[in-house]
């Protein structure tokens, strides 16, 4: 843009005056237009743009769940030890072997003494039964010493007692012969019947003796077999407790999770019944996270909030965090621990992951970890980050 100037003008200015004004517009006008515009931009999209606000916390990851108290129901001694702290071990594995000595030797004996009262029965119960020979049931050796020993007592007892009966049958025999002889010659008169009456009562008497002895033989039988399936009963119940002391000398993990404490770790050491040997942290489908919140800062955070979890043995640039809600709040602040004195706020953020996606496997995160947690409280625009310096200055000079 230029400007002219008329003869009539040109005689009133002077040269250089005449020069400045047909002069183009200068450079630092149009930088002074774009500057306005590149102004008006910026404010506008601070004033329109959102930012997240976040409250930042340092963390660490809690167990899923109650922790575990690896002990001993009975006193012991320690054998091995298969695991270390900080191993993550899963539910069922190994942990620890107690020495079994002395369990299995009162189930080696709780056996013998098994075998050698299943023998007693099987014998007792072919008495009772008036079998001829004995049944031996499934589980008992016919082999076995006990076997033998049942067999030969059984084959005494039973020669005994059909050497007392056919002794009584003889008995029965020749009274039978004079019961017979006395009967006919009562027939013809040639005896009275009072000594025929008393022929036929021994006659019965002999047969009452055989029947009672088979029975006595019998009824002893079966009272002692009574007895034996008592005993046999009651140390099958010790069995199964010897079983199961024996089967706790193997300590096992019973959840899924990661060594936090051994108590005891020499080889050979005293185990006392029910002392703690390990402890074992949780480790579940989600993670937990527990974050103290400053008591200044808690008014902002609420139940359900997103928040980011960055551990600090991950870098977060290359492996990412954790995504989580806030689940649980304390309801007043706790002193504990807290050495500034002003106390915290117990927060607990629940991500669904437990483990960090990376190359296609999982990276652990098990508890104990170390880590920052932003929860993310709210959103403000850029603007409002921008004036708040001013405002706080505001604030400043107000004041008395």
């Amino acid at each position: 843009m230029t400007s002219s100037l008329t003869k009539q003008e040109g005689l009133f200015v002077s040269a250089i005056h005449a020069a400045q004004i047909d002069e183009p517009l200068p450079r630092a006008t149009w930088a002074l237009y774009l500057l306005c515009a590149v102004v008006t931009v910026a404010v506008t999209w601070s004033a329109l743009a959102k930012v997240d606000e976040i409250t930042r916390s340092d963390g660490r990851i809690v167990p899923d769940g109650r922790e575990q108290v690896i002990a001993s129901l009975d006193a012991g001694i320690l054998r091995e030890l298969k695991v270390r702290e900080g191993q993550e071990v899963q539910a069922g594995e190994e942990l620890a072997y107690l020495d079994p000595t002395r369990v299995e030797a009162q189930q080696a004996e709780g056996q013998v003494k098994v075998q050698a009262l299943k023998a007693a029965a099987a014998r007792l119960t072919a008495e009772a039964n008036g079998r001829a020979s004995i049944q031996w049931p499934a589980g008992v050796d016919t082999k076995s010493r006990y076997a033998q020993v049942e067999s030969e007592s059984f084959d005494a007892r039973k020669r005994l007692l059909d050497e007392s009966i056919a002794a009584i049958n003889r008995s029965l025999g020749m009274i039978s012969k004079e019961q017979k002889l006395a009967q006919d010659m009562a027939a013809r008169g040639l005896m009275s019947d009072v000594e025929v009456m008393r022929l036929n009562r021994q006659v019965n008497e002999i047969q009452q003796q055989r029947a009672e002895r088979a029975s006595r033989y019998r009824q002893e039988a079966s009272q002692e077999l009574v007895r034996v399936q008592s005993e046999l009963a009651q140390l099958d119940e010790q069995m199964v407790v010897r079983q199961d002391a024996l089967t706790r000398t193997v300590l096992k993990s019973p959840v899924h999770g990661v060594v936090k404490t051994v108590k005891i770790s020499t080889t050979g050491g005293i185990v006392a019944s029910g002392a703690p040997i390990l402890e074992i942290a949780p480790i579940g489908p989600k993670v937990l996270v527990e974050a103290r919140i400053k008591p200044k800062d808690i008014g902002f955070v609420r139940l359900g909030q997103t928040a980011e979890v960055k551990l600090a043995g991950y870098d977060f640039n290359t492996y990412g965090g954790l995504e989580g809600k806030v689940t649980y709040m304390s309801p007043d602040a706790v002193t504990e621990g807290d050495k500034t004195g002003e106390g915290y706020y117990r927060v607990i953020v629940t991500s669904e992951r437990n483990n960090l996606k990376y190359k296609g496997g999982g990276l652990p995160v098990i508890p104990g970890m170390t880590s920052v947690v932003e929860i993310k409280t709210g959103e403000r625009s850029v603007l409002s980050y921008l004036l708040r310096p001013m405002m706080k200055s505001r604030e400043a000079l107000s004041e008395r």
